[in-house]
């Protein structure tokens, strides 16, 4: 059996000693903060009703404007009142008068809270406060602005999610496969399924059926739900958490976007496409899946099946949302771009410059814009922006 590299034995014998030196503040953090938000913070919270008129399906938007309000976040909320939506905006940072009355024109409610509980804190205050002021809700959607959305020249994520006629929707799905190490890439064996210990619905956008929004379990689940800094925790209990409940509480469930099949399309293309496929593939947070990726590219006589290896490996293990967004868009009509992939790694930070540079009209425009802004601001290590999309 081959022995486990020095970096991963010494990773391995550190955690449980950063586990126990972590466990009082977590432990705090997950028996308090819930009563300590509702009891003290949500005090601050400001609601301001806007001009959209409430209606059965609101739209949770849960915004973090750090840099101010942009056009995609009026892009995004003309969408949802355009579909028949009525959007509720949370804001995590307070706002200025001038955003807030900005915003009163396209929402129903504005609300701004303390940023506690990351967007799952948001969620569950923009959720309980749609739920509290409608007498009958048909559907709720929760969306985040971590995404560009609608991308051009994509699908219409809210009709696709209310086709499926689920009760629990999302944009898309992650870790329906095991996670696979790097150095194994040519063992994967695709197995997509919901069974999976980490499966989860991605949590950037939901669609929730009035089903749900009307069992006093499900209010419950968000009204305990253990608010904390901790942003890995959140994760766990939320995004992972709340796809665990519906499983367990026998919600139908779907995906707008299949990738459980996804090993079988890609195998379909031509060895230039898989290749094309590979370099468009965004790596962050994995150092030896990024060197893998150089090591395969870096080859032009490489088996194509290890670039689909390679492809898979990566899907498996970081989610298909970061990963393929040039793929996904053109071939699926995947209609989410993830903004953090400017300015994670300065290789994913070309790859989805390049691709949001070919975003077509107004809207792709602001979201190439927006895409160099956060580059400059977020990475400002990296070099200026690759000729071809400059500012």
């Amino acid at each position: 059996m081959k022995r486990p590299p020095f970096w991963k034995i010494i990773r391995e014998l550190k955690r449980p000693l950063q586990q126990i030196t972590q466990l009082p503040s977590r432990l705090g953090s997950l028996l308090l903060g819930r009563w300590y938000y509702d009891v003290f913070l949500a005090r601050q919270i400001r609601c301001t009703e806007g001009a959209v008129p409430p209606g059965p399906q609101p739209a949770v938007y849960l915004i973090f404007p750090s840099q101010g309000l942009q056009e995609s976040h009026f892009i995004a909320l003309r969408y949802l009142i355009a579909s028949g939506y009525a959007p509720v905006v949370v804001s995590n940072i307070p706002l200025s008068e001038e955003d807030r009355q900005r915003l009163s024109d396209v929402c129903w409610l504005c609300i701004e809270r303390p940023n506690f509980g990351y967007d799952f804190g948001g969620y569950r205050d923009g959720l309980l406060a749609a739920r509290t002021r409608l007498t009958h809700i048909d559907r709720l959607v929760l969306l985040n602005d971590s995404s560009w959305f609608p991308l051009p020249e994509a699908g219409d994520w809210l009709a696709g999610a209310q086709a499926l006629a689920v009760d629990f929707a999302a944009a898309a799905c992650n870790y329906g496969h095991p996670r696979v190490e790097a150095e194994h890439f040519r063992s994967i064996n695709w197995g997509y399924s919901t069974a999976s210990r980490n499966f989860q619905y991605c949590s950037y956008a939901l669609m929730l059926s009035g089903r749900m929004m009307a069992d006093p379990e499900f209010i419950r689940f968000w009204k305990r739900f253990p608010l904390t800094n901790n942003k890995k925790f959140i994760v766990r209990r939320g995004e992972t958490g709340l796809t665990q409940w519906v499983l367990a509480h026998g919600y139908s469930h779907g995906a707008v976007l299949k990738i459980a099949d996804l090993d079988h399309r890609l195998a379909q293309l031509p060895r230039d496409g898989i290749r094309r496929i590979a370099e468009e593939a965004v790596i962050f947070g994995r150092p030896s899946l990024a060197a893998l990726k150089a090591r395969l590219l870096s080859n032009d006589d490489a088996p194509t099946e290890d670039y689909l290896s390679f492809i898979l490996t990566a899907v498996a293990t970081q989610g298909v949302s970061y990963t393929l967004p040039a793929y996904l868009h053109a071939e699926a009509g995947f209609a989410f771009l993830k903004k953090s992939s400017c300015w994670l790694t300065r290789d994913g930070s070309d790859i989805t410059l390049r691709f949001a540079a070919g975003l077509t009209g107004e809207a792709g425009q602001a979201f190439a814009a927006e895409a160099r802004q956060l580059r400059q601001s977020r990475a400002p290590e990296f070099p200026p922006a690759p000729g071809g999309f400059q500012s």
